[in-house]
């Protein structure tokens, strides 16, 4: 995940985690509305999860059009590039896999709102400080694990990314604990059983970013993007994953110890080794925003940045995430006016009616793969 750093606290842009199985896929969820700025791996506002969940579900799921083509007996997703992603200004969720590495499943929402009542529950579960491993939070669980880091549903997380292991964990922990999921929630149950990932064994990185608007500009969408693609690499090419550890402990203590201290004051549980490595590699190669990661942040020399910078690239895996490292990003699309979105949401979960998103979503599906 992500989020940006204010001016004075060097704070920063967060993104989540995940990887397993893949499969087919359905389309999109209802929309919501943004909060206040924040980066990539960020956290999104707090809106009403589950009161009224009987009334929200067939609104959120009628909401969604399943675009699934069949060829040759399987299922294909569309297809897009990351330019194409950040050319469009969605108004409604839509679903793709990523040109480069079909592995990766992208989340495009129409807004902050919907994609963190959709994931920001996963997001505690999978990598919060301070939040349990082993259960899913309950409505008001969340409600004041959210409140307690100052954050709101929108602004939990701006952009998030899982493995499809830690998917199919939160759902199995939701139906051992009877948790009464909200719409979203469901909706990306059923897109991650068309995909085929709540089963075991099945390779896949799901990745997600919100739509431009008053608190995401287009450029700030980008750079999300572009940080949470590395993610979607570091859980679907197993080389790769192996390099980002090696160059992790190839770094001083004291290099160790600012990362961790940085992506500490970001939320992020610190005693994962894996999510520290995981989120440095992003941070330090493919985040060059100061909003989302500088120097300063991790108490650096802008020369100590680019030193490690360099070496991180210069001995990347030969593979497609290597020429992105050195990228310049495309522009972005700046918000569709046509798009309808509604007000932040209320502080809990109170009953509230999901928005009719104004166009149709699109959805794929894809064979199992399994990861190298």
């Amino acid at each position: 995940m992500m989020q940006p750093p204010t001016p004075e606290a060097d704070d920063t842009v967060k993104i989540p985690r995940g990887i397993t199985p893949r499969a087919s896929l359905p389309a999109g969820p209802p929309a919501g509305a943004p909060p206040a700025v924040r980066g990539p791996k960020r956290r999104q506002f707090l809106m009403p999860l589950l009161a009224g969940t009987g009334l929200l579900v067939p609104a959120a799921l009628a909401g969604a059009w399943f675009g699934f083509k069949s060829r040759g007996g399987g299922n294909t997703l569309i297809t897009l590039t990351e330019a194409q992603i950040d050319a469009s200004a969605p108004c409604a969720t839509v679903v793709s896999a990523f040109a480069l590495d079909r592995a990766v499943v992208v989340i495009d929402f129409p807004d902050l709102a919907t994609q963190g009542l959709t994931l920001d529950r996963v997001a505690a579960l999978i990598e919060k400080a301070h939040l349990p491993r082993n259960r899913v939070l309950t409505d008001a669980e969340l409600v004041q694990a959210i409140r307690s880091s100052g954050d709101t549903i929108e602004s939990y997380y701006y952009g998030h990314d899982y493995q499809a292991a830690d998917l199919a964990k939160f759902f199995h922990l939701a139906a051992l604990q009877n948790i009464r999921l909200n719409p979203h929630e469901m909706w990306l149950h059923a897109l991650l059983a068309r995909l085929g990932w709540l089963a075991p064994g099945v390779c896949g990185a799901i990745i997600t970013i919100p739509a431009a608007s008053a608190v995401i500009a287009p450029d700030m969408r980008a750079v999300i993007l572009h940080h949470e693609i590395s993610h979607g690499a570091f859980y679907t090419d197993a080389v790769y994953r192996s390099y980002a550890e090696s160059f992790w402990y190839s770094l001083t203590d004291s290099d160790r110890a600012a990362f961790t201290g940085f992506l500490g004051r970001q939320g992020y549980d610190t005693t994962d080794t894996e999510l520290m490595l995981n989120e440095t590699q992003a941070y330090l190669v493919f985040t060059r925003d100061p909003r989302f990661f500088n120097a300063a942040a991790v108490g650096m020399t802008e020369a100590d940045i680019a030193r490690l910078r360099a070496a991180f690239i210069a001995n990347m895996p030969d593979f497609w995430l290597r020429p992105l490292a050195n990228a310049v990003l495309p522009p972005g699309a700046p918000p569709n006016p046509a798009c309808r979105t509604i007000p932040a949401a209320p502080a809990n979960f109170a009953s509230i009616a999901p928005p009719q998103p104004a166009c149709r979503i699109c959805a794929a599906a894809r064979p199992r793969l399994a990861c190298a």
